[in-house]
C-alpha cells in the first residue's frame, strides 16, 4: 500500500510539473541585516524552468513600492530579477519647517540603500543559478542615482539609467519650485534653490555624475532620457550624460518623447523594462 501511494504521489508530481506553464516564475525573500541593525527584505524572482547560471538584473524605481518594478519583468525572460523597497519613505509634501526633521532619516536611508544594494549584489554573485559576469542594475527616476553609484562602487557589468540626473541639489530646488507653481505660490520659485540648499545643509548627498565618470572599460551603460522631463532640469541630465561620456565604459543613449515617469503605475514602465532587456541582450548581459 505504501509503495502504491508513493508511486501515485510521484506520478502526481510529474503531472503537475508537466502542466505548469513554462513561463512561470518562483519568488523568494532574502533578508539582509545592515550595519545599523535595520533589516531589508529583498525579493528575488527566477524562472521555474531554466537551465544553467542565468543573468541577473536588480531594479530600483521611485520611493513608493520600489520592488514592484519586478512585476514589469516578462515572466518568460530567462533572467533572475531582484529588488527591495527603500528603507526610507519621505513625506510627499514639503512643509516648512517641519520637513527639516526628516533630514537625518533621509541621510540614513541613502547610506542604507547603498549598503543594501551591495549586500544584494554579493548575494547574487554567490548564487549557483546566477552568472556573476552578467549582472545589471537598472535605476529609474529616484533609483537612478543609487544604480549609478552602485555600478561604479561594485564594478557591476551593466548599468541602465532611466530618467536619471546629476546635480542633486539643483534637482531638489527645481522640484520645490515646480511644486510651488502648481499650488499657486509662484512667488516661492525664486527662493526654491535656497530652500533646497537649506534642506540638505550638512547632508552628504551622493554625486552620481562623479560615480558615472569612474565606470571602467569592462562596463556597459545605457541612459534613457525623457525629452519633455518636467521634473529634471536639462542641466542635471546633461551633467550625468557628460560624466558617462568621460568614462571608459561602452555607453549608449536613447531619447524618448514624453515626460518623467510617474510612479509604479506609469504604463510606460513595462516598455522601458523591455528596452533595458533588449539592450542587455545586445551587450551579452542577458
Amino acid at each position: 500500500m505504501w509503495r502504491c501511494r508513493r508511486l501515485e504521489a510521484g506520478l502526481l508530481a510529474l503531472l503537475c510539473l508537466a502542466a505548469a506553464p513554462t513561463d512561470a516564475r518562483q519568488s523568494e525573500t532574502v533578508v539582509f541585516t545592515l550595519d545599523s541593525g535595520r533589516r531589508i527584505s529583498a525579493e528575488i524572482r527566477r524562472p521555474v524552468q531554466a537551465d544553467g547560471p542565468l543573468p541577473a538584473v536588480m531594479l530600483f524605481g521611485g520611493f513608493r513600492g520600489a520592488a514592484t518594478v519586478l512585476d514589469a519583468v516578462p515572466a518568460a525572460a530567462p533572467v533572475v530579477a531582484a529588488s527591495f523597497d527603500y528603507p526610507f519613505d519621505p513625506p510627499r509634501r514639503f512643509v516648512f519647517p517641519d520637513s527639516f526633521a526628516h533630514v537625518p532619516a533621509m541621510a540614513r536611508g541613502i547610506d542604507e540603500t547603498l549598503e543594501g544594494i551591495a549586500r544584494l549584489s554579493a548575494h547574487l554573485r554567490d548564487r549557483a543559478d546566477v552568472d556573476g559576469a552578467r549582472i545589471t542594475i537598472v535605476g529609474a527616476s529616484l533609483g537612478a542615482p543609487f544604480a549609478t553609484i552602485s555600478a561604479a562602487e561594485l564594478a557591476l557589468p551593466g548599468l541602465v539609467i532611466v530618467h536619471g540626473f546629476g546635480r542633486i541639489r539643483e534637482v531638489i530646488g527645481h522640484q520645490l519650485a515646480e511644486a510651488a507653481e502648481r499650488r499657486g505660490a509662484g512667488w516661492l520659485r525664486w527662493p526654491a534653490q535656497g530652500l533646497a540648499n537649506l534642506l540638505t545643509w550638512g547632508l552628504c548627498l551622493p554625486a552620481p555624475e562623479r560615480s558615472a565618470s569612474r565606470l571602467g572599460g569592462q562596463q556597459r551603460a545605457l541612459m534613457i532620457v525623457a525629452g519633455d522631463d518636467e521634473l529634471i532640469p536639462r542641466a542635471a541630465t546633461a551633467s550625468l550624460w557628460s560624466a558617462l561620456q568621460a568614462s571608459d565604459a561602452r555607453i549608449e543613449r536613447i531619447d524618448e518623447a514624453g515626460g518623467h515617469l510617474r510612479g509604479v503605475h506609469d504604463p510606460r514602465i513595462g516598455e522601458l523594462v523591455g528596452t533595458a532587456m533588449d539592450w542587455m541582450q545586445r551587450n551579452d548581459l542577458r
